[in-house]
């Protein structure tokens, strides 16, 4: 009898430790999403890997303004610092055992670093401030050498997933668009996704903390990230993942709930500047209120409109490794190697060989809906009133001359075609408004794509350089900047194979200048010597001149002169 009992508790303790239950990610990312392809949010925000047609991320576009990816990791967290107008450094926290498909090549002493943008930038005269609040994620693993992005794309109304590979010393980085299929298995709904409270697996927890201090040996900052962090780190991601998860069923409410009724859009917009107002005096039971519930039982999709779970449950792997239950799973379960797993985001039989996580700690579980919206709600209102700034409030306030009901009824003016099915853009509607209350419209930093190069899709080949090629020198001190960069001037190395790049660098004849040291050092054009004097590029590059003094005159014989012949 007791050895019956034996047996059924250890097979209670197995089925608690772990199991194999669902598909892998391999299976799971050959599936197709739960949005039904046929709603027109659906046709009008593609699931594509790459972006929609003159569309790009907002890390795109903040990337082509800076010129270059910052190296190491702490630059680009920097570059993220200097747009915030308080100059307040983003959030940052760590996770040495998490759950992301790079899991496996993080560890208490090289763990996984993540940040997210917490700011509002004010408008100016002549451009709307910037608003990444919720809109822009970063992951990175150092031993993987790769940095996993989430950003939002104001123009096609989609979170974009992004990958910075080959993200190393000396190494040439790679901005690339993830497989979609692949990153959506675990951002089920193509939301951001964080565990819930207490997050005891980020170092806000104590232990979680005391465990990566006595990997590393010392309780100094891991890439600028301290060891320990406040229990109001975790908690504030948390919240920015819960207000950008919200954003997609904001769309799915204006395109699929409204249909083709353009008096629908135009009274939510009208809530919205009411609740923008006023939100504490808001009557969810007003005459316009109402109004739109009936606009919005017309159309709205018979299923209801689901807000994706951007909350996973809270998981403690410290604790799992504890007492009995942690010795039974180290008998059970195959223990992962520093280094098992997934070495890139592509590399997908290599994670599913990982020890399984129970599917109610699994991403790849599939989650149930927050929320299912139905017609008498009004989150709607809410949800576009979230995309406007405290800075948009205020230039609109001024525009309406402080006259909150005048800011209401200008919507009433606003030519039908604006609220034609389309995607939400926070930009378009601020200049519609302030067209209609006599003000100009501004620019805004992110939309133009003019001036970005192709976007390029995870999986592209590198260029491949033939022995004693006279792009070496290139490679190893400018293609880090100037091949693959989004902004088109900047990319003037791209091309598909080692002749089209020469090509491009034989058209160029700017390099010339650029690599004429002795000519410019000291002047006033010092600044446009390239590399940049601050890169590591440069560095090795002037490492490389005590050795070989006629190094730059080989470079610059490569691009033609204005009088060779």
């Amino acid at each position: 009898m007791r050895a019956v009992i034996a047996v059924a508790l250890v097979a209670s303790l197995l089925a608690a430790c772990g199991s194999d239950e669902g598909s892998g990610i391999t299976q799971l990312s050959k599936q197709p999403g739960a949005l039904a392809a046929d709603s027109p949010s659906a046709r009008l925000i593609p699931s594509d890997d790459l972006p929609p047609a003159g569309t790009r991320s907002l890390f795109d576009h903040l990337i082509a303004a800076n010129g270059q990816i910052p190296y190491p990791f702490p630059k680009l967290v920097e570059l993220i610092r200097k747009n915030d107008p308080d100059a307040a450094p983003p959030l940052t926290l760590l996770i040495p055992h998490g759950r992301s498909l790079l899991k496996g090549l993080a560890d208490d002493t090289h763990p996984r670093v993540l940040a997210a943008a917490d700011f509002q930038a004010a408008s100016t005269p002549v451009s709307l401030g910037l608003n990444p609040r919720g809109q822009l994620f970063l992951g990175f693993v150092e031993n993987a050498s790769e940095i996993e992005v989430l950003s939002y794309n104001e123009a096609a109304g989609r979170y974009e997933f992004q990958l910075v590979q080959n993200y190393c010393a000396g190494c040439i980085p790679k901005l690339v668009y993830a497989k979609r299929a692949i990153c959506t298995t675990c951002h089920q709904g193509a939301v951001p996704i964080f565990p819930q409270r207490p997050w005891n697996e980020t170092n806000g927890a104590p232990a979680t903390a005391a465990a990566i201090q006595a990997a590393r040996g010392n309780d100094q900052p891991y890439l600028d990230v301290p060891p320990s962090n406040p229990l109001a780190v975790p908690e504030r991601f948390d919240q920015l993942t819960d207000v950008g998860g919200f954003i997609p069923a904001t769309q799915r409410i204006w395109i699929d709930a409204c249909g083709a009724s353009v008096a629908c859009r135009r009274t939510m917009l009208k809530l919205a500047l009411t609740w923008l107002e006023n939100p504490a005096g808001f009557d969810a039971q007003s005459a316009e209120a109402a109004k739109l519930r009936e606009l919005q039982t017309a159309g709205w999709p018979k299923d209801g409109i689901a807000v994706a779970e951007s909350d996973l449950a809270n998981r403690d792997p410290i604790e799992e490794a504890r007492g009995f239950k942690g010795w039974l799973r180290s008998l059970t379960l195959r223990q992962p190697k520093p280094g098992d797993g997934a070495k890139t985001n592509e590399d997908l039989e290599a994670f599913d060989r990982l020890p399984k996580l129970t599917a109610a700690f699994d991403p790849l579980s599939r989650r149930p809906p927050k929320r299912v919206l139905n017609a008498a709600d009004l989150d709607g209102v809410y949800g576009l009133a979230a995309l406007f700034s405290d800075a948009d409030r205020s230039l609109l306030e001024a525009a309406a001359r402080f006259d909150a009901a005048k800011l209401v009824s200008v919507v009433d003016k606003i030519d039908d075609a604006f609220f034609a099915p389309a995607v939400y853009s926070r930009v378009r509607t601020m200049n519609a408004l302030l067209t209609v209350l006599g003000a100009k419209p501004l620019n805004y930093c992110c939309l133009d794509t003019a001036e970005l190069s192709p976007p390029v899709a995870s999986g592209e080949p590198p260029v491949t350089l033939a022995a004693g090629s006279p792009l070496a020198h290139f490679e190893q001190y400018c293609f880090a900047c100037h091949r693959g960069n989004p902004s088109k001037k900047l990319n003037f190395m791209s091309g598909p194979d080692e002749a089209a790049v020469l090509a491009n660098i034989k058209a160029k004849d700017a390099i010339r200048e650029a690599l004429d040291w002795p000519r410019y050092q000291g002047t006033d054009k010092a600044n446009k010597l390239m590399p940049p004097a601050d890169s590591l590029q440069h560095e090795r590059l002037q490492s490389a001149l005590a050795q070989n003094p006629k190094l730059l005159e080989q470079m610059r014989a490569v691009v033609p002169g204005m009088f060779d012949f």
